[in-house]
């Protein structure tokens, strides 16, 4: 778990459920939680016992546990701070582990084309976070242009590649987010000589190993 991320939190006495997002925490200590952004904010009272789970940075880990309410707070916006957890249940939902990258790439769908960044990726999917502003943004439309289940393909470049590898996707989501377009995208296919491709994943795997 990490500063940022969203938590579904629910009652276990009474069943009700409000969204929340990570604004701090500390280790074997606290989180807290900002849950005023939402129209369904829930009231806590110290120690109350509540169920939370998350996708971890949406990455396809799911992450669930027990805990109990240290604080509830309403000023300066509502925030509850819960006693960090001894055990958190996790899962795996995908059936390919991600590897952290940060590599320019330019999104294509028809006439459209954008500059991004690639930031996670496996033989099989990756997330794309838009550039906003400067030549190639599409951010600054009034309309994100990008559907879920559209077919798009991805120029990626590698770190020492002399010429972008070309991939064919599809939008599996689309986060629209302050203002940035985030897409999780399914590699449907890779061209014949994907040499390339592979070893660029296999590069990703090992530092990711290390972070």
């Amino acid at each position: 778990m990490n500063i940022g991320e969203n938590l579904n939190i629910q009652l276990a006495s009474t069943g009700q459920r409000c969204w929340g997002e990570i604004v701090g925490l500390k280790k074997d200590k606290y989180l807290l939680v900002e849950t005023g952004k939402n129209k369904n904010s829930l009231a806590f009272l110290p120690e109350d016992v509540v169920t939370v789970r998350c996708v971890s940075n949406n990455d396809g880990v799911l992450c669930g546990f027990r805990t109990t309410v240290a604080r509830y707070l309403t000023e300066p916006f509502p925030q509850v701070i819960l006693h960090f957890p001894q055990d958190i249940e996790q899962m795996q939902l995908r059936n390919e582990t991600r590897y952290h990258c940060f590599s320019p790439v330019m999104v294509h769908h028809g006439n459209l084309s954008c500059e991004g960044m690639l930031i996670n990726i496996s033989e099989h999917g990756g997330k794309v976070v838009l550039a906003e502003g400067g030549q190639g943004s599409c951010v600054e439309s009034q309309e994100c242009p990008f559907l879920e289940d559209q077919k798009i393909s991805l120029d990626i470049r590698p770190l020492g590649a002399v010429a972008p590898v070309t991939v064919d996707a599809v939008i599996k989501r689309v986060t629209i987010r302050d203002g940035g377009i985030t897409l999780g995208v399914f590699v449907d296919s890779v061209p014949e000589d994907g040499t390339i491709f592979l070893e660029f994943i296999e590069r990703c795997r090992k530092f990711s190993e290390l972070v």
